[in-house]
C-alpha cells in the first residue's frame, strides 16, 4: 500500500522568470513503495507557471488505466494466493466477470404464476361444477 508524502523543491530559474515570483516552491507528490515493490518512489513535479492548473491535473491523474488497474489487482491476488483461484467466488451463473444467468430466475417465476393461476382456477371450476357451484 502506498503512502503519500509532500516534498518541497524550489522551481528552476527559467520557471521562476515565467512565474514572476522567484520565492514560490513546487509541491512534489512522492508515493512510498510498499514492502513487495522495488522501493523506488514515484515523484510527480508541479511547477507554478502559466500552465500550473494543467500540470496539477496531470500530476493528480492515476498512472494506470482502469484495465491496467484491474489486471494489476488480479495479478496481485494471484501472487497473494500462491497462484490458486478461490473456488467459493465462482458459480455456474458467471463466466469470469460476465454474468451468464440461469434457466430459473424471477422472470420465469412471474411467467409461471401468470399462466398457472388462471389455468388452475379453470381446472378447479371445471372439476367442481355442479358440486360446489352451478
Amino acid at each position: 500500500m502506498a503512502s503519500l508524502q509532500a516534498r518541497y523543491t524550489p522551481i528552476s530559474y527559467k520557471q521562476a522568470a515565467v512565474a514572476t515570483s522567484t520565492a514560490r516552491k513546487a509541491l512534489g507528490i512522492v508515493a512510498k513503495a510498499s514492502k513487495g515493490s522495488s522501493g523506488k518512489a514515484a515523484t510527480k513535479q508541479v511547477s507554478y507557471g502559466k500552465d500550473w492548473y494543467e500540470q496539477t491535473r496531470n500530476a493528480a491523474r492515476p498512472s494506470r488505466t482502469v484495465r491496467e488497474e484491474i489486471a494489476y489487482r488480479q495479478e496481485a491476488n494471484r501472487l497473494a494466493n500462491n497462484g490458486k483461484e478461490r473456488k467459493d467466488l465462482y458459480t455456474d451463473n458467471w463466466d469470469g466477470s460476465e454474468y451468464k444467468g440461469s434457466k430459473f430466475n424471477i422472470l420465469t417465476v412471474l411467467a409461471l404464476l401468470s399462466i398457472l393461476t388462471p389455468v388452475l382456477g379453470l381446472v378447479f371450476a371445471y372439476t367442481t361444477f355442479g358440486v360446489l357451484w352451478g
